[in-house]
């Protein structure tokens, strides 16, 4: 299988429509609205533009940036995945709770559990699917956009193949406790961070700052822990197929 090269993912722009322009929209919202429209920031969440108060606008505005990006690059790359449609439903339910929050009655504890829950139940699926879909959870272990997949079952001796699904068994764990990982610190943080509630100006800062901070703080021990379980995987596939791993993965 050849690479198209023009559609791999620019994580650079990715990074950008996802978190950096969302951040910066989320701090500074209000005050370009309160500038605009000359009334007291302090009391942003008081002021309504039609049904919804100027804190849960700004909220909408930010949230464009993450479906606009989502929605570029199916039609572009045409690429869809179980992690990309949660990330997207992840990205509606914070925008649900921003905008209509407030009319609803919804405290902030309703974003610190969808926060913890999104990793956790991403975490939960694929132990359901390395149980039930082995095949597809190998598949995801072993992606043909990074792997030579034919190759290396190829190259792995009949009597090694319960070695080599050992293996991935074993990569798969690291994944899943990437995820476990993920969720408890996402959701240690959204507790200690975000304390205001929906339609709270304030509430905005906290989502942006929950926004950044989450990401490097997730960022590092997610990548130690699904890194070396990645690490290990190319290892033991070198030793069991006698291939260099310059041979299975794509370049």
């Amino acid at each position: 299988m050849i690479i198209d090269n023009k559609k791999k993912e620019n994580p650079l722009i990715s990074i950008l429509f996802n978190i950096l322009i969302p951040v910066v929209i989320l701090k500074n919202g209000d005050g370009w609205i309160g500038g605009y429209l000359d009334y007291d920031v302090s009391n942003s969440s008081n002021h309504q533009v039609g049904m919804f108060s100027i804190p849960s606008i700004v909220f909408l505005a930010a949230l464009f940036c993450p479906i606009i990006y989502f929605l570029y690059d199916l039609l572009k790359r045409k690429n869809i995945n179980l992690i990309s449609i949660l990330g997207f439903v992840n990205v509606l339910l914070t925008g649900g709770i921003g905008i209509f929050g407030a009319q609803m009655g919804l405290s902030k504890n309703w974003f610190i559990i969808k926060e913890g829950s999104l990793p956790l139940v991403i975490g939960l699926l694929f132990i359901m699917m390395s149980k039930f879909k082995r095949e597809s959870f190998n598949a995801i272990l072993l992606n043909e956009q990074l792997f030579d997949t034919h190759k290396i079952n190829t190259a792995v001796p009949d009597h090694l193949h319960h070695e080599f699904e050992s293996i991935l068994q074993k990569a798969g764990h690291h994944l899943t406790a990437g995820f476990f990982i993920s969720s408890i610190i996402q959701f240690i943080l959204a507790s200690f961070i975000v304390v205001s509630n929906p339609g709270d100006s304030s509430f905005n800062e906290q989502v942006s700052t929950m926004t950044w901070v989450s990401y490097i703080a997730v960022m590092v021990p997610t990548l130690l822990i699904v890194g070396r379980g990645f690490m290990k995987l190319l290892t033991d596939l070198e030793r069991i197929t006698s291939l260099n791993r310059d041979d299975f993965i794509r370049s």
